[in-house]
Parts: structure tokens; sequence; C-alpha cells
């Protein structure tokens, strides 16, 4: 089984830092033989950039994480002793890495390939979007359609976002093809009633029946399921505005903030729904990678 890192490179932990937990991902893949063998450990570029950001060895900090592999809370907690985290550093780091976008020959050559771009119609140049639709695209081709043998927590995140602009529909996308092929990890409902699956489709004004049963048989690429998105519900510039800023502003009830907290092993801290739902997913997919 080898896997494509689906943690993209604009989550955060609690450290504010974005490309670190990718970073980490990608490596403990990588130590336990399970990345893609398409997918470098280490770029020289957004990965090395973030070790150099936060002043670390790059030498030491790949030892650690091959040799230690550690969850991804221990990740930070050597980060903070080994390396120096300044937020405004962490502020504009994030900034680029929103507005970067890929302009060569060579890299609008490999993503749109993997994507299925025409590049005589396609102008697409972010280089965020770019790349979580090539990850999504080979997930769907090497993974869901291939190798992937064993449950797996859902690590596409809430913020992530395809053409459309609208936050969890990926994630949605994801959990229910998991689970139509029986490889989402037990402790997740895909589209669970007042769950922010079944917001996301609301705020596209779709049929949530229809949809689920659509994923659910045809199994569709991130894209094509944007496709039928657009031909069977409402896009709306306002009501996916709002929908976004409520997931990203959400905290989680007292009740979820006990019940992730205990799944982490730590005394309640945070209370941003994103960030918990992250570390959620981080620590389950953690657990089952050291069970492979």
């Amino acid at each position: 089984m080898r896997m494509i890192p689906l943690i993209s490179t604009l989550c955060k932990g609690p450290l504010g830092v974005a490309q670190l937990p990718r970073l980490w991902w990608k490596n403990l893949l990588y130590a336990t033989d399970q990345l893609d063998a398409g997918y470098p450990h280490c770029t020289g570029g957004l990965d090395l950039n973030v070790i150099e950001l936060l002043q670390l060895d790059q030498e030491q900090t790949l030892a650690y994480l091959h040799g230690e592999k550690p969850n991804y809370l221990q990740f930070e907690a050597w980060v903070e002793a080994n390396g120096r985290v300044h937020p405004q550093h962490m502020e504009r780091w994030s900034k680029s890495l929103v507005a970067r976008t890929h302009w060569t020959v060579a890299k609008i050559d490999e993503t749109y390939g993997d994507i299925g771009f025409d590049k005589d119609r396609e102008t697409e140049v972010s280089g965020v979007l770019l790349n979580c639709l090539q990850d999504w695209q080979l997930f769907h081709r090497n993974d869901l359609h291939g190798d992937l043998g064993a449950s797996m927590p859902p690590v596409l995140s809430s913020i992530d976002q395809g053409p459309l602009g609208i936050c969890q529909l990926p994630r949605t996308w994801l959990k229910t093809c998991l689970r139509a092929k029986g490889l989402l990890h037990d402790d997740y409902p895909d589209c669970a009633e007042g769950s922010l699956d079944q917001r996301c489709l609301h705020a596209l004004a779709l049929d949530e029946e229809k949809a689920l049963a659509y994923l659910r048989a045809e199994l569709p690429t991130y894209l094509e399921f944007e496709g039928w998105v657009r031909r069977e519900g409402t896009i709306g510039a306002d009501a996916i505005a709002a929908f976004n800023e409520r997931l990203l502003k959400r905290e989680h009830i007292p009740a979820k903030l006990e019940d992730i907290h205990a799944t982490l092993g730590r005394a309640q801290t945070w209370t941003a729904g994103v960030l918990l739902n992250n570390l959620e997913d981080w620590h389950y997919a953690h657990a089952a990678l050291m069970q492979l």
C-alpha cells in the first residue's frame, strides 16, 4: 500500500505553521514505506522552506521524523524545542503560500497532466489549488481505485477548497467515497445529521440523498463531483461566503471539546473546530499508520 499525502499546504497545527503538517505526514509515510513513489518526502521547495523558516537543521529534523515517527503534537513540541517560531514570520509565510503560483512550463505540464487539464483551455495558476487537485486526482486513481488496503481517517481538511471555493466539499467527497469502498475509519460518519457535510450540501441547495447516492454509485473524481454540483445545485457566492465564514470561525461545543481532547490525551486547551478536527484526524492517521 502506498498513499498520496492528502494533508494540504495550508493546514496548520497549534503553532500556526502552514506546510508543517504536510511535511510531517509525508515523512511518516516515507519512514513506513507508505509514501506514493511519485512524491518526494522533502522537496527543495516548500518543505525545505518551512524547515529554514523555523531555523531547524534539515538532517536533524528528518532523522527525528524517520527514527521516532512522532504523532503530530509530539513533532510540534520537538520543533519548539529545536527551532524558533516567530508569529510575524509565520503570518508572512502563510500569506505567501496563498498567493503562490505555478507558472513554469515544467510545473504546469506536471500538474495539468495529472489533473487532466487541457493547456489550451485552462489558465489556473494557483499553486495551492493545483497541488490539491493533483493530490485528489492521484488519490482517486492510485488509492481509491488502487491498493489502499486499510481504513483511514479523512485527512483532507475542512478548510480545503476546489475551484468552487467552498470549504468542506472536498472532505465530504472524500469521506463518502471512502465509506462506499469500505475504507473510512470507523470513528467517522459520512454526512451525519447536523454535520458540516450536510450543511455544505444545503449551502449549495443540493438534494442530500441525491448527492450521496451519486457519490456512492459513481465514485467520481473530485472535479467530476464539482461538475455534478454545478449542474444540480445553486452556486451562490453569498451562500458560499457565509458558509465558509461560519466554518472557519466555528468552535466546538463542550461535549465535543471533551471528546477530542480525551482522544488526543490532552487537557482542554483549544476550542477552534477546524484545528481540533485536524488534530483528531492526524491522531487517528498516525495510529493507523503505526499499525500497518
